[in-house]
């Protein structure tokens, strides 16, 4: 964004005099953000409840707290909710986990409406929503799909800004947001402002990063090498938005444009590449002609583009016997292309469309709810050497109904969805998945300072094109991914005849209970949840312990499956002649369980402490674990709060992974020292100003990612100090 500097400095001086809203939101005090938060409307909910009011666990992470937590991948942004882990490609791409479960599981949404890009198929392909102009990020853990369908069936993320002004403004509002990352030179700057007159209103913002290489303490990677950084782990991002909306008596209606590109290296990639073939010349030449210098920039990158457009509205007292009526639509049109040298390897991009309604009916017999319906279709295609999936096409349609009643100190939530999905490749059609989600929840307000709550639920799931039509070389996570489709047939010999099977496979059904304890008192906060999910038919990579050079296709698949043809043995890549570990997606009966545990006590008017931990433990029903399930961790903070400045020091233990899947490593415990500290000069509170310092891994412990596929390659970073402002008006 070449007018960034400009415009930044634009809003600096338009800035009033005084701002009460963001006098109010720059207390660093944990207590009083707890509870700041806890009255905070859940956007992702069409009821209007806060976090105290749902019967289902929801973090929501916002103001002072978001801009300190914020990364470049969503992933990393939640890393140390509880619950909540980062799938960890490096820091370059980074998806949220929730209980064990991402991918295709966690839905990803921007202002409640799918973000439409390819991140759900391969954890080293980013998340496009942008959280540095965010106003707050929403979790719901558990099963979610009553409102978002089958893809939220492990929890949604739902990432909530002001591109659509959704009531009136009055003069001008926004932020302005800088930092900088001494572990990998990172450089990060971010604005948001929204000026209107009470009638119309428009929104504009933009964003910058700019990050080298990230350090690491010494470590050998799988190739025996002993490194201390990352290589090929720069990212340069940048995007803007622009949106507008007019109020009206009865409502509103807006429209918005975001336009997204980034450039990142793919780690662990690197190594496997002949650097005579030019590809070091070919990259550098290309980041040149974009005006960038990444000595880094040695091995393969990706090249990622996304043009959206959102309109958003709401009708207030439509017609009898509803009390309002909203809708949200999305056309996305992604684009990602992985780039070695001069030439693109592979390219991925989705055509998506998506549109909800949502109505709020009037009471009915005293139960308050909504009835909406949900249409969404995916045109996904992948060109290259590592297109492992063939062309697909998603077709899904929802209706639901969720209500609510309170009747003295109980509260009950019900809701039912029924979705039809189509799923076919350019090859194969598969049979309609008619999948139903049905949820009860149930709170008892035992006291002023107390709440017991239950949730059970039901969720089917139909399968991703990933999971079912995967077949050939991804280099990126250094396997050969094999869909459901595909079956190995052991030849006696050390060899594998690879063939295509039925097409016909089962819904994944989850079966979840879910029960939550909440404590809130002036001196302590607690939240307490244990969670028992038995799955039927549950999809996962499984790790087979084969090689992808002991491979063997016939000619029909060859001629099908463009791109695919080279046999796993034939020594075109070094990938080939070393070999690919074979994944299978496969289905199986598993349990997963665990807790979530948080909690505050106020020693003094200044010092506090703060606890977390988390665990999942995930089971197959027949003996043995899934795959890339995060260890568990515990954590702890003890917190000082002063009248214009406020600090912590913080360590989180990760344990030891040793409930590992076949053909599968253990995972190292190991724990982070931070520290942080934040200032709120008195002589810019009209400005609403925060300056804040934070010192991460200050010990500089090797950390491993057990649910990473680079967990060997690319470790956490080393000792990084980040120093930030963040000004809001």
């Amino acid at each position: 964004m070449k007018s960034f500097n400009a415009v930044t400095l634009a809003v600096l001086a338009a800035l009033p005099a005084t701002n009460a809203l963001a006098q109010a939101q720059q207390t660093g005090d944990p207590a009083r953000s707890k509870k700041v938060d806890e009255t905070i409307v859940i956007q992702a909910s069409p009821l209007n409840k806060t976090a105290l009011e749902s019967t289902q666990p929801v973090n929501i992470i916002s103001g002072d707290e978001l801009k300190q937590k914020q990364a470049h991948s969503l992933g990393e942004t939640l890393a140390l909710e509880p619950g909540i882990n980062n799938t960890h490609f490096a820091t370059v791409a980074g998806s949220p986990i929730i209980r064990g479960l991402g991918g295709a599981r966690v839905k990803v949404t921007q202002n409640g409406l799918d973000t439409g890009d390819v991140s759900r198929g391969s954890p080293d392909h980013a998340v496009t929503t942008e959280t540095s102009t965010a106003e707050q990020i929403e979790v719901m853990r558990g099963p979610a799909t009553l409102l978002y369908g089958s893809g939220a069936i492990g929890g949604v993320v739902n990432v909530v800004d002001q591109r659509i002004p959704s009531a009136p403004v009055y003069g001008i509002e926004g932020g302005v947001n800088a930092s900088y990352d001494s572990v990998n030179n990172g450089r990060s700057g971010s604005y948001d402002m929204t000026v209107g007159n009470g009638e119309w209103a428009l929104y504009v913002d933009a964003h910058r990063r700019l990050s080298d290489n990230y350090d690491t303490p010494d470590f050998v990677n799988d190739e025996g090498d002993v490194l201390d950084e990352v290589e090929n782990s720069f990212v340069d991002s940048k995007g803007g938005t622009v949106g507008a909306s007019y109020q009206f008596d009865k409502g509103y209606f807006g429209i918005s444009y975001q336009g997204l590109y980034q450039e990142y290296g793919i780690p662990g990639h690197e190594h496997h590449h002949h650097e005579e073939e030019g590809h070091d010349e070919g990259h550098e030449e290309e980041a040149h002609d974009e005006g960038h210098e990444h000595a880094e920039e040695a091995g393969p990158f990706a090249d990622l583009e996304q043009q959206r457009w959102q309109i958003a509205g709401e009708l207030r007292d439509p017609f009898a016997g509803f009390e309002a009526v909203e809708m949200r639509a999305a056309i996305t049109d992604y684009q990602h292309s992985e780039i070695e040298g001069e030439t693109v390897g592979t390219q991925f991009n989705n055509q998506q469309k998506e549109v909800r309604v949502i109505a709020k009916h009037a009471p009915l017999a005293g139960w308050t709810g909504a009835v909406g319906f949900q249409w969404d279709i995916s045109d996904k295609t992948a060109t290259g050497e590592e297109a492992f999936t063939p062309d697909t096409q998603r077709r899904s349609q929802g209706v639901f109904w969720v209500v609510e009643r309170e009747v003295g100190d109980h509260h009950v939530d019900l809701g039912i969805r029924q979705e039809r999905t189509d799923l076919s490749s350019t090859d194969v059609t598969l049979d309609t998945f008619n999948a139903t989600s049905l949820s009860a929840g149930y709170m008892y307000h035992i006291d002023d300072a107390s709440s017991f709550s239950i949730n059970v639920s039901h969720s089917e799931r139909a399968p991703s094109a990933t999971e079912v039509f995967s077949n050939g070389e991804h280099f990126a996570t250094r396997t050969y991914e094999l869909g459901t489709l595909y079956e190995l047939h052991d030849e006696g010999n050390g060899e594998y005849h690879l063939h295509q099977e039925n097409a016909d496979m089962e819904l994944e059904t989850s079966n979840n209970i879910d029960l939550g304890y909440h404590y809130e008192t002036e001196r302590f906060h607690l939240q307490a949840n244990v969670f028992y999910n038995r799955v039927d038919d549950f999809i996962y990579e499984r790790f087979t312990g084969i090689s992808s050079t002991a491979i063997h296709t016939d000619e029909h698949h060859d001629e099908e499956h463009e791109g695919h043809e080279e046999h796993a043995g034939e020594e075109a890549h070094d990938h080939e002649e070393e070999g690919l570990m074979v994944v299978q997606f496969s289905q199986a009966d598993v349990n997963l369980y665990g807790y979530e545990l948080e909690a505050d006590y106020r020693l003094t008017d200044a010092w506090s402490v703060h606890g977390f931990s988390d665990y999942t433990r995930a089971e197959l029903r027949d003996g043995g674990d899934l795959p890339r399930i995060p260890a568990q961790r515990v954590g702890t903070e003890v917190r000082y709060q002063a009248t214009h400045w406020d600090g912590a020091i913080g360590y989180t233990r990760y344990m030891t992974q040793d409930k590992i899947a076949a053909n599968e490593t253990e995972t190292d415990g190991f724990g982070l020292l931070n520290v942080r500290a934040s200032f709120y000069p008195n002589w810019l509170a009209q400005y609403g100003a925060t300056v804040y310092l934070k010192g991460e891994n200050l010990t500089n412990q090797l950390g491993r990612v057990h649910s990473s596929f680079l967990k060997d390659d690319a470790p956490m970073a080393g000792r990084n100090f980040k120093v930030g402002v963040s000004v809001t008006f």
